[in-house]
């Protein structure tokens, strides 16, 4: 499997937008092989603090690798929202000082802590409340990503890609499939671009990063040679939804005790890894580890660029809060950032320098693609 990976590429059917708690591995979730699903994790699977990341790796997803669905997945007992509410809810009794990462990841949830408390109304408490958000975040991305990325919405206009949300149940290891946001037909008029800080980074000599992960079982089910590779056509997004959808009864129908151990008692993972997307490189796979082990952060090259904040963060949040003591920062052969950033980088030796903005196709992929790759040599 992992030589046809390499010799034929990867063809993942979906992008998942997951959060990096290590009770909720993406792959186990949907009992997924490596290539068939592109996977993006951070704490609190959001875009706040990792906008160019994300966006730049799905509009990499779906545009060079053909995917065609986007998949945005929350869970129970989410951490980092739950963070994000009491910091809100305590600042609205006191002031509350942004001094470290984890503190500006905190506070950029804020808006996710305050329209679930909108919605709870006055009586509500505080559990209530983050329970809420929790939900409201997943939206709150999927609006996000149709706000700044032209080429996303492109995409869900055409009908090539579809973008949905859902939340895993971290007690009955349930996913509960929530569909399109509510905002979508609205935000489908945005005229922006590039997100903010994106434009605002790229100027100033940074870079943005690349994502992916895999799911799998038959040959039937997963390509041509048994996995799928990039000899297999992009599925149509109400068939890739169907896999996913598929796949979860097999992963819920195993480990009862221990997800309603990890859910009881937290967890406590050994280890933070900082990996890549690349669907050929299943962090738990790799290290044939359990929910509750690794801490996983992964985008486009195991970077920190263009998604500093988000790192940054949400190592502070593993380390600080689950009392991690080991980071791993694991890279991979063949990795297509990387080869694309040396490609770019030799193609570009001895041209005038672009000058800042130019270059960008609709969300700046290629302008902050050429950035990484030089920034790689200096």
């Amino acid at each position: 499997m992992r030589l046809e990976l390499l010799d034929q590429g990867q063809a993942p059917h979906t992008a998942v937008i997951g959060c990096a708690d290590s009770r909720a591995p993406v792959e186990s979730i949907f009992d997924a092989l490596p290539g068939d699903i592109f996977v993006l994790r951070n704490a609190g699977n959001t875009c706040t603090h990792a906008e160019g990341s994300m966006v730049g790796s799905l509009e990499f997803c779906i545009g060079k690798l053909k995917s065609r669905l986007v998949l945005v997945l929350g869970h129970t007992k989410c951490g980092a929202v739950y963070g994000a509410t009491k910091v809100h809810l305590q600042k609205k009794k006191e002031a509350v000082s942004t001094t470290t990462a984890l503190d500006g990841l905190l506070s950029g949830l804020a808006v996710v802590a305050e329209k679930a408390e909108y919605d709870m109304g006055p009586m509500a408490d505080e559990e209530f409340v983050a329970a809420h958000a929790v939900k409201v975040n997943v939206f709150h991305t999927i609006d996000y990503l149709l706000q700044y990325s032209q080429a996303i919405r492109d995409g869900v206009a055409s009908g090539d890609v579809e973008i949905q949300g859902a939340l895993y149940d971290l007690s009955t290891g349930v996913v509960d499939f929530m569909g399109r946001s509510p905002n979508q037909a609205e935000l489908l008029k945005s005229e922006v671009s590039l997100p903010p800080t994106v434009l605002q980074i790229s100027m100033s000599g940074l870079d943005t990063a690349i994502i992916r992960l895999d799911q799998g079982n038959s040959a039937a089910r997963s390509g041509k040679l048994g996995v799928r590779t990039g000899e297999d056509t992009a599925l149509e997004p109400e068939d890739a939804l169907k896999r996913l959808m598929e796949g979860e009864p097999r992963a819920t129908a195993t480990s009862s005790p221990m997800r309603k151990a990890l859910v009881k008692q937290g967890q406590a993972p050994h280890t933070a890894v900082v990996g890549c997307a690349d669907s050929r490189a299943p962090l738990e796979t790799l290290f044939d580890m359990m929910p509750g082990e690794l801490f996983v952060i992964r985008n486009a090259g195991n970077t920190a660029t263009h998604a500093e904040g988000s790192m940054v963060g949400s190592l502070e949040f593993c380390c600080g809060k689950l009392g991690s003591r080991l980071i791993l920062v694991l890279g991979h052969t063949q990795c297509g950032a990387i080869v694309g950033a040396t490609g770019t980088y030799l193609a570009n030796q001895g041209k005038p320098t672009m000058k800042p903005g130019e270059g960008y196709h609709s969300s700046g992929w290629n302008r902050v693609e050429q950035l990484n790759e030089t920034r790689f040599f200096r």
